[in-house]
């Protein structure tokens, strides 16, 4: 061992994205200093980015400015030692964050880099749970560093690859997202000596207690994130250990905020509107904005976006996305897509508090208990109501009418198989039919009795389109609610549809509340392709403005199974046309709605409701 050498690096934790290395230097005393930016010289290897060739900034036992030093006699040493990052929990009620309860967390599966004092690489390994890492056969009287990066890629029977970078570039001509730079924990340059070295690094928060305010780089944050994940990893691979899962790239900033969103540049300029994960790039975005919102310590906000692209990588959503409220009466995919992560969040991390923290510093922040949280009306249509449903179906905590558990085992196969390939829209209903046939007579009436508590059908009056189903959210127009689905067949005949935003409050609408999407099920009597025609009944009357904001724009898609058939999303006002490809008998489903609910610049004057005359056709 080198004890002087453990005292002189155990503090080094700056955290850097690998395009913009900045390196934290020692003085004599071992308190860190400043260190100077290293040039951005990157190589690529093996279809990944590494820094190559970063000069300056020796320190840490450096003979040579950051060479190797000429190798002495002696035998190969062994370096080794544990990464650590500090986790800052909630206060009680999740009132904001609580700084001065901050605890040390293992840096897990985390890949650790051995590096000359050149910056080659010489060797890299895992982490392991504990954080701990090894290198034997080390060179002695050599100049190195180590380097952990904030991503875990792990081979074998269970596999997966995630990546924490800085999506923040407003440079003209900025990389790809996938190609932004990766944060990491480097130490400075060291000698091995002639015995083995001991080496800790530890990544911390940045946070000042006495100051109340963020004063060094905020190093713990992409490890804090990638933490979260392998703990949703691990419970996964619990009931699925052959799980092989796509690359994931998550994007953190210190400047994506919460309070702005931009459509077009907010991958770029950090305007992301709140942590999501977009379907479109498969990739999550993570807030960090410190006078906004900082989702890097909120564990279940992490675990509910890594739900989401579990949902598009080996799940299924029929998610509309949007912007979506506690106590929302939701188009029941939404209220689904959106409740069934937080309950998996809940699960994997021990705990049904859903924390949401705000500004850090404040008491900013709420909480959804998935045991017992309650906003507005329940049902089909509720996200929360959806959260307790499936938590209370997993946990053995026993309350009301929730006794037993089902496990987690048959919720994974149904979310795994079943809920995948579904032929109505994925849902609270078709979930719960899928798993009453994995379970017992005990899970049934567990099943039921939650259902029941949720004011939704249940027992043998279920079935996977709702069909039973008399909860119309209290709805001014019922008949635009209930039935879930509207029976039509291809045949030419015409069947009168309207989109309703009764339970779109405010001007502003946002286009996935309860009514506003009508479910079709089509039969499809004979092998053909199918002329869709869809026109306006309710009469839109141009405003002074000439703008189209004041006319319909109706919108379907048609699905099979899960698979999309048809999407008609044309702009054409108050008429939308489309032809099928050949379609083979049998049960389709569609979804109608006017766009115009989602429009942000929909007229002031626009009609709560629209009604459609909607027909499929055979062709001649």
């Amino acid at each position: 061992m080198n004890p002087a050498l453990v005292e002189k690096t155990k503090f080094i934790n700056t955290v850097r994205p690998i395009c913009d290395l900045y390196r934290t230097l020692l003085s004599a005393n071992g308190v860190e200093v400043p260190g100077k930016a290293l040039n951005r010289q990157f190589v690529a290897l093996a279809a990944a980015l590494f820094v190559s060739a970063c000069g300056g900034g020796g320190g840490g036992g450096s003979k040579n400015g950051g060479g190797f030093s000429p190798p002495a006699a002696g035998n190969p040493v062994t370096v080794s030692g544990t990464v650590s990052y500090e986790f800052v929990p909630p206060n009680t009620g999740c009132n904001g964050l609580n700084f001065s309860a901050t605890t040390e967390r293992p840096v897990r599966a985390a890949t650790v880099v051995l590096l000359d004092g050149n910056g080659a690489e010489l060797a890299r390994m895992p982490s392991s749970v504990t954080g701990a890492y090894e290198f034997s056969n080390v060179p002695a009287n050599t100049n190195v560093r180590i380097r952990v990066l904030a991503e875990s890629k792990i081979s074998g029977a269970a596999s997966w690859d995630i990546e924490v970078r800085d999506n923040v570039d407003t440079r003209p001509g900025a990389p790809p997202l996938g190609s932004r730079p990766m944060y990491s924990l480097e130490s400075s340059v060291f000698n091995t000596g002639d015995s083995d070295v001991s080496l800790n690094l530890l990544a911390r928060s940045g946070w000042d207690l006495a100051a109340n305010r963020y004063t060094e780089p905020r190093a713990a944050a992409p490890f804090a994130i990638l933490d979260t994940i392998y703990t949703g990893m691990q419970f996964i691979i619990e009931v699925d250990p052959d799980l092989v899962l796509p690359p994931l790239d998550v994007f953190w900033s210190v400047n994506n905020t919460a309070s702005a969103f931009d459509r077009d540049e907010g991958d770029n300029n950090g305007e992301i509107g709140g942590s999501l994960y977009d379907f479109e790039l498969d990739a999550m975005f993570v807030t960090g904005d410190e006078n906004g919102d900082t989702d890097e310590f909120d564990a279940h906000v992490v675990g509910h976006e890594w739900t989401h692209f579990l949902d598009d990588a080996i799940f299924r959503s029929d998610s509309l996305g949007g912007t979506h409220r506690l106590g929302d009466k939701l188009d029941s995919r939404l209220a689904w897509s959106e409740g069934w992560p937080t309950a998996l969040a809940s699960m994997f991390l021990g705990s049904p508090s859903y924390c949401e923290t705000g500004t850090p510093g404040t008491n900013a922040g709420f909480e959804i208990n998935a045991e017992a949280g309650f906003f507005g009306g329940q049902g089909w249509f509720d996200e929360v109501g959806v959260v307790r449903f499936v938590y209370d179906l997993w946990d053995t905590t026993s309350e009301g009418t929730d006794f037993g558990s089902v496990g987690f085992a048959p919720i994974y196969e149904v979310m795994r198989n079943g809920q995948r390939t579904t032929p109505a829209w994925a849902n609270i209903f078709t979930f719960a039919v899928e798993l009453r046939a994995l379970v017992d007579v005990n899970g049934d009436a567990l099943i039921d009795s939650q259902l029941g508590d949720e004011m939704t059908v249940q027992g043998a009056l279920l079935d996977i389109w709702g069909t039973n189903e008399t909860n119309d959210g209290g709805a001014a127009d019922p008949a635009d609610v209930l039935p879930i689905y509207i029976d039509m067949v291809a045949d030419g005949t015409t069947t009168n549809i309207c989109s309703n935003s009764q339970f779109d409050t405010g001007a502003a609408k946002d286009g996935n509340k309860l009514s506003e999407y009508r479910y079709i099920r089509l039969s499809v009597p004979m092998l053909d392709e199918y002329n869709v025609v869809i026109e306006s009944t309710t009469p839109t009357p141009p405003t002074p403005d000439m703008t189209d904001n004041d006319q319909s724009d109706p919108d379907m898609l048609l699905v099979q199974n899960g698979n999309a058939v048809l999407k008609l999303l044309s702009e054409d006002e108050n008429f939308e046309t489309g032809v099928t490809p050949p379609l083979q008998p049998g049960t389709y489903i569609a979804d109608l709605r006017d766009w115009r609910y989602a429009d942000p610049d929909i007229s002031a004057s626009y009609p709560p409701t629209v009604c459609f005359d909607v027909r499929f056709e055979p062709t001649p």
